[in-house]
């Protein structure tokens, strides 16, 4: 029987300010959001029990947080002080995903140890890049938000053109969701059943299912994966174990060939 996987397309043709919340009740502790924000307007997120993880995924924003301005005109992911409110104002017209992950009893001892400078900031395109077994070495997988950095939550990304794919495999550590950039096209493959995933979708993988990715000749594949684990010290034994730093920085030219 074809398992029932819950996703949704995000509505980026929205012509006005507009906040979604995204497959609720997936993950414990963690609820996604869309944020449309309009040209020259704005949207303050308040303090919570909870970190802010945003990822601008479209359009140029100005974040402000804990008294200091932070201009951005490409993509770009910002996790303010959980104890701070962050606001976004939009150059253009943009889109964010939000991640609301629940402090948990025992993050402030993760998080002392991890010795985290908020706002943490990363721009996409400077992302450490690593190397892991399901991947072919066409394939270039980033580390946006390693797994010393917040508590319990890492995420990355995965950009490869077709013909190419990601192996079947399961991590019954990690829950996890994929969010497609706009320009992607790729089938997942969910127990070895075919999801066909095109631009700005939120997928949730079930936890410990097979999944991975397959992508035909023609089409560009480029999606985050964003890992929530209650399990902490297991969970950073396996990612430490198949995201091997490389040390490089390549590329993908206009004609989808791998540059370095």
């Amino acid at each position: 029987m074809k398992r029932d996987v819950p996703t949704c397309k995000l509505d980026i043709a929205a012509r006005e300010n507009r906040t979604t919340v995204l497959l609720p009740g997936c993950i414990p502790g963690a609820t996604p959001y869309h944020h449309a924000i309009m040209a020259g307007s704005e949207l303050t997120l308040e303090p919570g029990p909870f970190h802010h993880i945003l990822v601008c995924f479209k359009g140029e924003v100005e974040f402000v947080t804990d008294g200091n301005q932070y201009i951005f005109h490409e993509r770009v992911s910002l996790i303010p002080d959980p104890g701070k409110s962050v606001t976004i104002k939009a150059i253009t017209d943009a889109h964010l995903l939000e991640m609301r992950w629940e402090i948990w009893e025992g993050d402030d001892e993760l998080a002392s140890e991890y010795k985290t400078q908020f706002p943490l900031i990363q721009i996409y395109r400077n992302s450490k890049q690593y190397r892991d077994p399901y991947k072919s070495d066409k394939t270039i997988s980033r580390s946006c938000v390693d797994q010393r950095r917040i508590p319990r939550f890492a995420f990355g990304s995965v950009e490869t053109y077709g013909p190419d794919s990601v192996a079947s495999h399961a991590h019954p550590l990690l829950d996890q969701y994929f969010f497609s950039f706009p320009e992607n096209e790729m089938d997942v493959l969910i127990d070895y059943e075919p999801i066909h995933m095109t631009g700005n979708e939120l997928l949730y993988i079930p936890l410990g299912s097979m999944h991975g990715v397959d992508v035909r000749e023609g089409e560009h594949c480029h999606y985050l994966w964003l890992d929530f684990y209650p399990d902490n010290d297991n969970a950073l034994k396996f990612l430490d174990q198949v995201h091997v730093p490389t040390g490089k920085h390549a590329l993908f030219d206009k004609e989808g060939e791998r540059v370095g």
